[in-house]
């Protein structure tokens, strides 16, 4: 009993290794889980009985909740301490995702399960890098933020395949199973990893409630509307309206609120205050549209043109995966030798040529073509943003820390996911646009339709029309990345150099100024 009591007791000393492991599982986890839902919603759908609004406003449940908890946790973990931050979290989303199997014919307890998972979700990002930088030697850190980007392919490219298996080779259950396994696992890690610290009762009867609720539901309206836009009809829908005006009214007064007081307010722009921050800032929401080559644009291009299921493009993602893995050495050696600010400026340039590269496709592309593209964008992701993370640690203000981290969600959670929306909204658009347009072409009597007609038919025609405005959209797709990339390239040759530091030049020694 002795033993057991012993096992289970919270860590007496400080533990960096389990803590960074705890902390940057619950980052995998957090990215991994939305991108198994998403690719494996269709399927769920089946299971659960809903049609395809239904389905679709449980994803938007489980990301919309994470912006309620990730602008509060930096705030929360001083006061509470990390540690009841993300033990009682991770015992939550354990027993959540295990329930909702349990629940799948009824709808109300879904909407419930995945919000509450939501939640839980939400406090592992904003503790990550700043527990890993305070548990780790200096010259530790690059490898820290290379394994925090690492997330980011983890969950969107690896996680394409991983859904697809978990679906179609054992059960739907584990997409969210695996989650019941890892977040318990999470919470014993930190239990074991981080002592107890007591809490701060004075920060606590100070908190800035009203600010805080104004915040957090207008960033959770504004992401309702902005990612259920496409599939209610963006301005034609009362409800997207609605939530878009009023979730900017809430937000827009949090702010003002914040400003106008004296200090003190939930939602103050002192975060921003730093020029540099401003900058990576900016480039962190837009980066959102810069991944969609990998995450979005070549799965969706393989699947429609070989009729193919999420397992079957996974060769593509798994590629993307590992050439990103690959690529990290080499981001942290450049890293080491190069400014932070030209760090981004060379990731970008690869995006854009990618970019530049997927203007020139056609319907017979498959995996094999898209190889060189997606090893150049994998490097291109990885060496930017580990420059982008290096730029943010070394411009901040630590004592604006808790300031910043209520606006990094926006740039975590909810521009990634609107990022998707819109470039789905931008693929319908011009695949329309370029069907009507090849249309034009098709006259009545031109001998090419007459010869085409007795060889394939009318409906042989019809495919070859779609067909070819998917390529014309995927394209023009390519080409909105191409210039989002121009423009994060303009905006980071504005960033200044970093101040000295023990990250990235100009180094100074750890301890030193």
């Amino acid at each position: 009993m002795m033993k057991l009591v012993g096992m289970l007791s919270n860590a007496s000393r400080p533990r960096p290794i389990l803590t960074v492991m705890a902390i940057f599982l619950g980052a995998v986890l957090t990215t991994l889980q939305g991108r198994l839902f998403s690719m494996a919603l269709p399927d769920l759908r089946g299971q659960f009985g809903l049609d395809v609004l239904e389905a679709a406003w449980l994803g938007t449940a489980l990301n919309g909740a994470q912006l309620i908890t990730m602008p509060i946790v930096p705030w929360l973990a001083t006061v509470i301490g990390p540690t009841r931050v993300l033990v009682t979290p991770s015992l939550v989303l354990g027993l959540a995702t295990l329930l909702i199997p349990v629940f799948a014919q009824n709808y109300p307890m879904l909407l419930i399960l995945h919000s509450v998972t939501g939640l839980c979700l939400g406090v592992y990002l904003p503790l990550t890098i700043s527990l890993a930088l305070r548990n780790l030697q200096p010259h530790f850190w690059l490898m820290a933020m290379a394994a925090y980007s690492l997330r980011v392919s983890t969950g969107m490219d690896a996680g394409v395949g991983i859904s697809g298996f978990l679906v179609e080779e054992i059960s739907w259950h584990w997409v969210y199973w695996a989650a019941s396994i890892v977040a318990p696992l999470i919470a014993l890690l930190a239990w074991k990893a981080i002592p107890l610290s007591p809490i701060d009762h004075e920060k606590w009867h100070q908190v800035d409630w009203g600010g805080m609720g104004l915040f957090c539901s207008g960033l959770v309206l504004i992401f309702m509307g902005l990612e259920s836009a496409e599939r209610l009809g963006w301005w034609d829908s009362g409800f997207v309206v609605s939530a878009l005006v009023g979730g900017g009214i809430l937000f827009s007064s949090a702010v003002v609120r914040a400003v106008i007081s004296k200090g003190g307010k939930f939602g103050e722009l002192i975060g921003l205050s730093n020029w540099n921050v401003r900058i990576c800032m900016v480039i962190a929401c837009l980066f959102g549209v810069l991944m969609t080559p990998t995450s979005l644009l070549i799965p969706t291009f393989i699947q429609e043109m070989g009729n193919l299921k999420p397992l079957q493009v996974s060769t593509a993602t798994f590629a993307a995966f590992g050439a990103y893995l690959a690529s990290i050495p080499l981001a942290i050696f450049l890293a080491r030798r190069i400014e932070a600010r030209l760090l981004i400026i060379l990731g970008l340039t690869a995006i854009a040529v990618v970019a530049w590269v997927g203007g020139g496709i056609n319907h017979s592309w498959r995996t094999e073509q898209f190889i060189s593209m997606l090893i150049f964008q994998a490097l291109g992701e990885s060496i930017m943003l580990i420059g982008l993370i290096a730029a943010f640690v070394t411009n901040i203000n630590p004592q604006h820390t808790i300031a910043l981290g209520a606006y990094i969600p926006i740039a975590r959670v909810m521009t990634p996911v609107v990022a998707g929306a819109v470039m789905s909204t931008w693929l319908r658009m011009a695949g329309d646009t370029s069907r009507a347009s090849l249309s034009m072409y098709l006259q009545g009597g031109d001998p090419v339709v007459v010869e085409s007609l007795s060889s394939i038919g009318l409906s042989g025609i019809a495919q070859v029309l779609t067909r070819e405005s998917h390529v014309l959209a995927h394209i023009s797709g390519f080409h909105l990345v191409f210039w989002v990339s121009i423009l994060s390239l303009a905006l980071a040759t504005l960033l200044r150099s970093s101040p000295p530091n023990p990250i990235t030049p100009p180094v100074v020694a750890a301890g030193k100024t």
